[in-house]
C-alpha cells in the first residue's frame, strides 16, 4: 500500500486525462474557506460551486446532486439522493420544504421527519450562528468532518481536503494501513477515525453542530430516542412484518418514480437480501431491469441462482461476465492510484475489485443500482459470525479493538485500543446501550458506516450510482423490534420474502454463504476472546 503524492498523482492524471473526473468521485465539499476549481488538480474543472451563505460554499462534483431550500432564514441543503416512503416524496426539494417546515416547530420534530428517509446523502442546515449536518441512516454516504485553521470542511473524501490543505497522515495510520494483517475484514479505521487526524468519520445518528462564533464542532446524538422493544406475541410479529413489507413497496414505488427516464436495475445475487428487494418490487417490476455480474468462479453460483428465480417470475435477467482480458486493463495502474486516493490512502484495493470498476466505469450496466445493503442489521449477525450465544452486556475498547481487526502487534493493540476508549467515551452512554444493544450499535454505527460506507463512496459508486432502499433509520428500528432468535436464522427475509412475492418461496433456490463455515467462526471466536482480554489501557469503561 502506497501513499500518493500530489506530485505523483499529477503526474500520473496527466498521462492518463479520462481519469480526471474519477479522482473523487461524486464527491463534494462545504467549506468557509473558498476554493479555486479550475483546470489544476484535484478538481480539473470537474466540479461546480454554489454559493450557500454569505461565508458558505458548497463544491460538487459534476456527476453529485445538491439541492437547497431557503425558508426564513435559515438555508437547508441535501447533497446525493433521498426519497421518503412514509411521506410518499421523491423530490428534493419537497423533502427538504418538509424538513424545514418540521424545523420550525422543534428540533425533535425535524429529526424524526429526516428519520424518513431512504436513499444516500448528506444533509443539513444553516442559520446565522451555526451549521448543522448528518449523514444517512448508516452512512452510506460517508461523511468526514473537522475544523482546520478555524475553517469548517465536510467532504466526502478525506484526501480531497489533505491535497487542499497539506494534511499529512498520522504515523499511527501509516502503520496500521501497512500492517500486514490490515487487509483482513476490509480497509477501514478504527473509531471515528479519518486517514487524516484534522478530520474525523460523521457517526450516524449523530449530528454535527459548527459554531461561528467559536468556530468549534460539537457532536450530538439525536438516536435513538426511545428503547427498542421486541414484538413479544405472533401476531405483533406478523403485523411487524406486514409492516415492513408496506414500507419496502413504498420504497420501491418511490424509486420507480424518482428516475423514470434512467435505467434503474436491481443487482440480485439469490441471496435472502437481493431477494428481499425483488419481492418488494413486485407492484413495479415492469420500472425496473435486474442484472448479475460474474468477476470470479464463486459469484457464478449467485448468478445462476438469481437468473432461474428471474424466469420464474418471468422477468428478464442481465448476466454480465467480466472479462479476464481486456484491453482496458493496460490502464490498470492508473486506475488503481486514483481509487486509492478516493480511499484515502488506506489500503491497497483488491485487483478482482479494481478490474470490475474499472470495466463498468466503461461498460456501465445501469444508471442507477438498486444495492440490497444495510438489510443485513436485521439479523443477529455477530452472533452468527462468531457462533456464540452470549456478549458482555457492556462493551469495552479491547472487545471493539478484536472485533475490528486482526492486531497482534502490541504498539496496535495499545494505541488501537486508546482510540476506541475515546470513541465510546465520546459517542456512547449506558443510556443509549440500553436503548439499543451495543452489538447492534457496533453492526450500525462503526461497522457499516466505518467500513461499507467507504467502499460505496470511494469505490462502488465510481462505475455508476447507486441507491440503497433498506437505508431507513425507521425501517432498521422495526427490524430491531423483531426478537434475536427470529433474527439470526433470518425469519425477516424469508417471511417477508413469502408475504410479498410467494413465487420467490416457490422456488426452493436460496444460496448459502461459503465464506461462513463453523471452523471459521470458531477460529474467529477463539481470536475473539484471547485478545479481548490483553489491555494495555483503560481497564474499566463508564457503563
Amino acid at each position: 500500500m502506497a501513499y500518493y503524492s500530489i506530485e505523483e498523482m499529477k503526474k500520473t492524471l496527466e498521462e492518463y486525462p479520462k481519469f480526471q473526473d474519477r479522482l473523487y468521485c461524486k464527491g463534494f465539499l462545504i467549506t468557509n474557506k473558498k476554493q479555486n476549481i479550475g483546470g489544476e488538480y484535484p478538481f480539473y474543472s470537474n466540479w461546480s460551486e454554489q454559493q450557500i451563505a454569505n461565508d458558505f460554499y458548497m463544491y460538487i462534483h459534476k456527476e453529485t446532486y445538491s439541492y437547497t431550500y431557503e425558508k426564513n432564514g435559515v438555508i437547508h441543503f441535501l447533497v446525493g439522493h433521498a426519497y421518503d416512503p412514509y411521506n410518499m416524496l421523491v423530490e428534493e426539494k419537497d423533502i427538504l420544504e418538509n424538513l424545514a417546515n418540521a424545523l420550525e416547530k422543534d428540533e425533535e420534530t425535524y429529526w424524526e421527519e429526516e428519520s424518513k428517509l431512504t436513499g444516500v446523502f448528506c444533509v443539513g442546515y444553516l442559520l446565522d450562528d451555526k451549521v448543522v449536518y448528518t449523514t444517512d441512516c448508516a452512512g452510506m454516504q460517508l461523511v468526514y468532518h473537522g475544523v482546520i485553521d478555524g475553517k469548517l470542511f465536510i467532504t466526502s473524501h478525506g484526501k480531497l481536503v489533505a491535497d487542499l490543505e497539506g494534511l499529512k497522515q498520522p504515523e499511527y495510520i501509516k502503520r496500521l494501513t501497512t500492517n500486514k494483517y490490515w487487509h483482513y475484514w476490509g480497509t477501514w479505521l478504527p473509531g471515528d477515525l479519518a486517514p487524516f487526524e484534522e478530520l474525523k468519520r460523521m457517526v450516524p445518528n449523530h449530528a454535527g453542530r459548527y459554531l461561528k462564533q467559536t468556530s468549534e464542532i460539537d457532536i450530538f446524538r439525536f438516536y435513538p430516542t426511545r428503547k427498542v422493544v421486541e414484538t413479544s406475541t405472533e401476531k405483533e410479529y406478523n403485523d411487524t412484518i406486514h409492516e415492513l413489507g408496506r414500507v419496502m413497496s413504498n420504497t420501491m414505488k418511490c424509486i420507480a418514480m424518482k428516475w423514470p427516464e434512467k435505467k434503474v436495475s436491481i443487482s440480485v445475487t439469490g441471496g435472502r437480501d437481493s431477494m428481499t428487494a425483488l419481492a418488494c418490487s413486485k407492484d413495479v417490476y415492469d420500472k425496473f431491469d435486474y442484472f448479475s455480474y460474474i468477476s470470479n468462479v464463486d459469484e457464478s453460483v449467485d448468478a445462476y441462482a438469481a437468473k432461474d428465480i428471474l424466469a420464474h417470475l418471468g422477468l428478464e435477467h442481465e448476466l454480465y461476465q467480466i472479462p479476464e482480458e481486456w484491453d482496458g486493463y493496460e490502464e490498470l495502474p492508473a486506475f488503481k492510484k486514483v481509487m486509492e486516493c478516493n480511499n484515502g490512502c488506506i489500503g491497497a484495493n483488491n485487483t478482482n475489485d479494481l478490474k470490475k470498476r474499472l470495466y463498468f466505469t466503461e461498460n456501465p450496466p445501469c444508471d442507477m443500482e438498486i444495492k440490497s445493503w444495510v438489510n443485513e442489521m436485521g439479523r443477529g449477525w455477530y452472533y452468527n459470525k462468531y457462533n456464540k450465544k452470549k456478549f458482555p452486556k457492556y462493551p469495552y475498547a479491547s472487545y471493539w479493538r478484536t472485533m475490528h481487526k486482526v492486531y497482534l502487534e502490541k504498539y496496535l493493540i495499545k494505541e488501537t485500543d486508546k482510540v476506541f476508549a475515546e470513541y465510546l467515551e465520546k459517542y456512547y452512554d449506558k443510556e443509549t446501550f440500553d436503548k439499543i444493544s451495543w452489538l447492534e450499535l457496533y453492526f450500525w454505527e462503526f461497522a457499516w458506516s466505518g467500513g461499507e460506507g467507504i467502499f460505496l463512496t470511494t469505490e462502488h459508486r465510481v462505475s455508476y450510482d447507486i441507491t440503497i432502499p433498506f437505508n431507513n433509520r425507521k425501517y432498521v428500528e422495526l427490524m430491531l423490534t423483531v426478537p434475536l432468535e427470529k433474527r439470526k436464522v433470518d425469519d425477516i427475509p424469508n417471511d417477508l420474502i413469502t408475504y410479498m412475492e410467494p413465487r420467490i418461496a416457490e422456488t426452493g433456490i436460496t444460496i448459502k454463504d461459503i465464506s461462513h463455515t463453523n471452523f471459521r467462526a470458531f477460529v474467529v471466536r477463539v481470536y475473539l476472546e484471547i485478545f479481548s482480554k490483553i489491555r494495555y489501557g483503560k481497564k474499566k469503561e463508564k457503563y
